[in-house]
């Protein structure tokens, strides 16, 4: 008599480890010197499944290993160096990801300015637009809809 072995373990599990999890979940730095704001900005982003590190300095900013990175919010007005004079130096120090400029000034700084950060995001737009914006940076799944984004 003759039994058909069927293995039904988890040999082929699709579950993934914390590790792999660790591995896979995109880095945001976050460089802005109003610290309420940063933190709530921060567990709304990790509820999301970010990793997030938070500098209320724009030189404590420059002093992260910015290749751990996978994208960066940066305030415009900061004490010591603007967010345009941030991402420059971060740019001289090698850093290609994308850097979303979010500010209370997005909507007044000139076109040379705006031209610089991948995107501009006033503080005032519901958080739901930066969710947007940022998965479309980082889900590799997310097909931009070009026809739907606002200029």
């Amino acid at each position: 008599m003759h039994h058909n072995q069927c293995h039904h373990g988890n040999a082929n599990s699709t579950r993934i480890s914390d590790q792999q999890i660790f591995i896979m979940q995109k880095r945001i730095l976050c460089a802005d010197d109003d610290q309420v704001g940063s933190l709530i900005r921060g567990e709304i982003l990790e509820s999301e499944g970010y990793s997030v590190v938070t500098k209320y300095c724009p030189v404590e900013a420059l002093s992260c290993d910015l290749s751990r990175f996978d994208l960066a919010l940066v305030d415009f007005q900061m004490p010591i160096m603007n967010g345009r004079e941030l991402l420059l130096r971060m740019r001289a120090m090698g850093a290609t990801f994308p850097i979303i400029l979010l500010s209370a000034m997005a909507s007044f700084l000139s076109e040379e300015e705006r031209v610089l950060f991948s995107r501009c995001i006033d503080k005032g737009e519901p958080v739901s637009n930066l969710l947007d914006v940022i998965a479309k940076f980082l889900d590799p799944n997310e097909i931009p809809d070009f026809a739907c984004q606002s200029a």
